[in-house]
């Protein structure tokens, strides 16, 4: 990192406006384990950058200290220390002492060249994901298309998928009799009697498994960045495809009590859709009985209508239009 930022000697045609854009579309692409917090820890580190003239020239140190980006946080100064901690072990920053042990002493601060060094980097990040987006669109109005087509020519007389669009969270609560059915007899099951079956006789959905990588922030937590980018490309390969079932295994063992038998009913019966829906209970804001929420939502006869759609709401939840 240190080479990182000695070769750094400035760029053009740069701004700290559009590096702080780059950073909120993009960083996650290249670093998903960085936390809200840290992401908005280094764009006020960005924005300490107040002369265009400092990109060009490379001189990039700033100097806010601990106390002043948790007031401008609101969080306290423990989790500002992990915030810069975690921003400099991804290399997006170098915090530089004196020999007092103060960020504000001579040549000490915090050094931006690693983030100005890796601004094709995130250049390159964003325009894969603006990509990605757009063809996330057109997929979504086909399938309208589609449903609106399917619709007209049965003349209303069987369901449609656009019956699933508001996907309410009330359409799911179960009454008390339906919850023994879920948790009935789930406790003494083992967790390896409680993890998904295998699934290698069942075709991957590519567009399932797409909406669920990108949406599902629990699975990203448990994919390394490698398997993130594998798997938001065309073709992913089959290791990164086995870290996905491998991460809906430990949150269906961890945090949602469903019975064996249950489980592997609804997998046999809907294949990809029943791994999407483990993440859509255990994602979904509002949903207190993950368990309960998973079981009502695999009795449904259109489940991949209802996870994308749930998936999709996930993604405009965590990004704050839900």
């Amino acid at each position: 990192m240190l080479a990182l930022c000695d070769g750094f000697t400035g760029c053009n045609d740069v701004t700290t406006a559009s590096v702080v854009g780059l950073v909120s579309r993009a960083i996650s692409c290249l670093s998903p384990c960085l936390t809200d917090l840290s992401v908005r820890v280094l764009i006020l580190l960005i924005e300490h950058v107040y002369d265009v003239r400092a990109w060009r020239s490379g001189r990039l140190m700033v100097w806010p200290g601990n106390r002043r980006l948790a007031e401008l946080t609101g969080k306290n100064e423990r989790s500002i220390r992990r915030a810069l901690a975690l921003l400099e072990a991804n290399h997006w920053i170098v915090r530089r002492y004196s020999a007092s042990n103060r960020r504000s002493d001579g040549n000490a601060g915090i050094d931006l060249r690693p983030v100005a060094a890796r601004l094709h980097e995130l250049h390159q990040a964003a325009e894969f994901i603006e990509q990605k987006i757009e063809s996330a669109r057109e997929q979504a109005k086909a399938e309208r298309d589609d449903l609106t087509m399917v619709k007209q020519s049965d003349d209303g007389a069987i369901e449609s998928g656009v019956v699933d669009i508001s996907v309410p969270l009330k359409s799911y609560k179960i009454n008390p009799g339906s919850t023994n059915l879920v948790q009935s007899g789930a406790s003494q099951a083992t967790p390896g009697q409680r993890s998904c079956p295998t699934i290698t006789d069942i075709d991957v959905d590519s567009e399932i498994l797409f909406l669920m990588v990108q949406a599902s922030l629990t699975l990203q937590k448990q994919l390394t960045a490698a398997e993130l980018c594998d798997l938001m490309g065309p073709e992913p390969c089959s290791a990164s495809i086995q870290a996905v079932t491998a991460a809906v295994k430990s949150a269906l063992s961890r945090q949602i009590k469903l019975r064996p038998n249950v489980w592997q009913v609804a997998l046999a019966k809907h294949g990809w859709a029943a791994l999407a829906a483990v993440m859509v209970a255990v994602d979904r804001q509002g949903v207190r009985d993950p368990a309960g929420y998973l079981y009502a939502m695999l009795k449904s006869a259109r489940l991949r209508d209802t996870v994308r759609h749930n998936l999709r709401a996930i993604e405009q939840q965590e990004s704050g239009h839900a």
